[in-house]
């Protein structure tokens, strides 16, 4: 009984230490930009470009993506997600387009921070556009998970392990 619980804590730790999903990474990243842009519709995944994973801690990790979005028929009111298969892209004309950079942070399996950059893109706080390289860009700085959160997280860890 004492070494099936120890599988089982063993099964646990693993679980809860494993590299993070760059899908998620990627999929987190895209639903905070469709949250702070200024147009209508959703923006989809057109390309990923580069990742980056990189351990930072023994319970974090930073993943860096590069990717391109473009905006769907898709209203942000619809209740679809991004990624719905009836969300098509808009005509190549009349959809707005962005090249995005974003830094995503993890502790414990979860998302506590989100950096995201996208030049071609408006944000809904800001009427006007930043400037950067002669292109428009935004960036966005998600909220941080509380720290009471994070130390909640690290007490069911230890408790876990040992």
């Amino acid at each position: 009984m004492k070494s099936f619980l120890l599988a089982i804590a063993a099964v646990q730790i693993l679980h809860c230490s494993g590299v993070p999903s760059t899908k998620e990474a990627l999929r987190a990243s895209v639903v905070k930009l469709n949250e702070i842009t200024e147009i209508t519709n959703l923006c989809g995944i057109t390309g990923r470009r580069g990742k980056n994973v990189y351990r930072t801690g023994k319970l974090s990790y930073n993943v860096d993506l590069i990717f391109s979005v473009k905006e769907t028929v898709c209203s942000k009111n619809s209740g679809l997600e991004f990624d719905d298969r009836s969300c098509h892209f808009r005509s190549k004309k009349a959809a707005a387009k962005g090249f995005c950079k974003s830094h995503v942070e993890y502790f414990a399996d979860k998302i506590v921070d989100i950096d995201v950059e996208c030049r071609g893109l408006r944000t809904i706080d800001s009427k006007s556009y930043s400037f950067e390289s002669s292109e428009n860009s935004i960036e966005l700085k998600a909220k941080r998970t509380p720290v009471r959160e994070v130390y909640k997280r690290v007490k069911q860890v230890k408790r876990i392990v040992g």
